[in-house]
């Protein structure tokens, strides 16, 4: 019964130890995995990059097109304005010798009058075409300079567009990194566990070898074939199940009291396998063949009795027995020790800020593992695109797929459009109001279309407290 138990302990540790190592192996294809969706996240925001900068190439292009359409218009305005002002200064010359020529000729005057009424008219007309063409210029100027300064927000918008781009793509460098390395941790830790595991599965065979040697030593030592008293009668109480264990300790009873001889059984039964044989006498098999063929008798038939052994008599003969025994248990109660540690320590880390947890299995920031737990449970449903804690949010319909993950009776999204900002932001938090979040940012979200992404990152954060912690 004690090698049964015994066998069913390595067994058992065995197992866990298969068990760990299984663990182990999923977790690290886990992380595989969410290394090559890093990888995939990495390659989508360049692509959208490259994106970026060739529709700024074609905006630039477009606007140096159009700039230039508008300073050759500018340029003929210019030349027909000088023109008119030439042809003006010919007018005012062409009166004075007019009127020159009234005073001189009063005979011609009435024809000379008409013409002089024909040319004013005519000024009046250049004057006019003066002053609308002035308007026009005005106008000119005026868009000209709307248009410079649209595309001065323009490329500042653009300019915030690029760095936000290059953030999330260092953020996801990191975040690599940060896997690689632990992808790096986690090989070493599982080849140092296999090694263990091979430690394990040799311990029984030195123990063995350390047995057998030790125990014959000691046996040849203490005993002596004159020794024995084979006309010696048992006591009462004879014939108990011998084993190694009884035999080892015997031995040890007769090294501490050299003047005590080992009691040999009469009986014509085996000490240790029970079994009836034939007496022989004390010169022709000496106590130490019998004892040798009993040994291995057992240890072949049952392997695992010598873990059962405790280290009393052979931890003083053998110390390097003591240190093979010794280091798995040691070993395991490190193991298990750290991971209690770590267990209560990432409790304890959790139920004070609850986004630590969503920051270690997303990577990178709390804001941006709340972004992707975001993004996570919006997936599939229409009209949403949450790139940001501030105008993703702004028409509701992303509180409502956030919502309706979680309470698909208060919502009924099929039914609502993006331009119905008001209804969406009601359903989404009267949603939230009837678990106990309290509506802080209606009069914001109704106001502008841009909030501020710390109130709309705590709104949510409350939501994922509310239904993840």
């Amino acid at each position: 019964m004690q090698s049964t138990s015994d066998s069913t302990e390595l067994q058992s540790l065995l197992k866990t130890a298969h068990s760990e190592r299984d663990e182990l192996e999923q977790e690290l294809s886990e992380r595989s995995q969410q290394l090559l969706q890093a990888q995939a996240d990495t390659e989508h925001a360049q692509a959208a990059l490259s994106k970026v900068e060739s529709k700024y190439l074609q905006t630039q292009e477009r606007a140096e097109q159009r700039e230039q359409e508008l300073l050759s218009r500018v340029a003929a305005v210019e030349e027909v304005k000088l023109e008119a002002e030439n042809q003006l200064k010919e007018l005012k010359e062409t009166i004075f010798e007019l009127e020159d020529q009234v005073e001189q000729q009063r005979a011609v005057g009435l024809h000379t009058n008409q013409t002089v009424l024909d040319m004013e008219n005519l000024v009046k007309k250049l004057e006019e075409q003066k002053a609308e063409i002035e308007r026009q210029m005005k106008a000119l100027t005026r868009q000209v300079k709307d248009e410079r300064e649209e595309w001065h927000r323009f490329q500042a918008d653009l300019l915030t567009t690029v760095g936000v781009a290059n953030d999330i793509k260092v953020e996801a460098q990191q975040e690599l990194r940060a896997l690689r390395r632990q992808l790096q941790e986690e090989q070493e830790r599982n080849a140092k566990l296999t090694e263990d595991l091979e430690t394990l599965q040799g311990v029984r065979y030195t123990i063995l070898e350390l047995l057998l040697s030790p125990v014959s030593l000691t046996y040849n030592l203490n005993t002596s074939p004159t020794t024995a008293d084979p006309n010696r009668e048992p006591p009462a109480d004879s014939e108990p199940e011998a084993t190694v264990k009884s035999l080892i300790k015997s031995f040890d009873t007769v090294g501490q009291s050299p003047s005590h001889t080992l009691p040999m059984p009469s009986s014509q039964r085996s000490p240790l396998s029970g079994i009836p044989v034939r007496s022989a006498p004390a010169a022709a098999i000496s106590p130490i063949q019998v004892f040798s063929s009993n040994v291995f008798r057992i240890a072949g038939d049952k392997m695992s009795t010598c873990e059962d052994l405790k280290p009393s008599s052979l931890m003083r003969k053998s110390p390097s027995l003591e240190s093979v025994i010794k280091s798995p248990a040691n070993l395991s109660s490190r193991t298990a020790s750290l991971s209690y540690l770590r267990g209560n320590s990432k409790l304890s880390v959790e139920r004070k800020d609850p986004l630590a947890a969503l920051a270690r299995e997303y990577g990178g920031s709390k804001r941006n593992a709340l972004l992707k737990w975001c993004q996570k449970k919006t997936q599939g449903y229409p009209n949403i695109d949450v790139t940001n804690f501030s105008s993703s949010w702004s028409d509701g319909l992303a509180f409502c797929a956030l919502l309706h993950t979680y309470l698909p009776a208060h919502i009924p999204y099929q039914e609502l459009i993006s331009q119905d900002k008001v209804r969406n932001l009601t359903l989404a938090f009267q949603a939230a109001e009837s678990i106990g979040i309290k509506p802080s940012l209606v009069s914001e979200l109704m106001r502008t279309d841009r909030p501020d992404w710390q109130s709309v990152m705590q709104y949510v954060c409350q939501i994922y407290k509310y239904f993840e912690t």
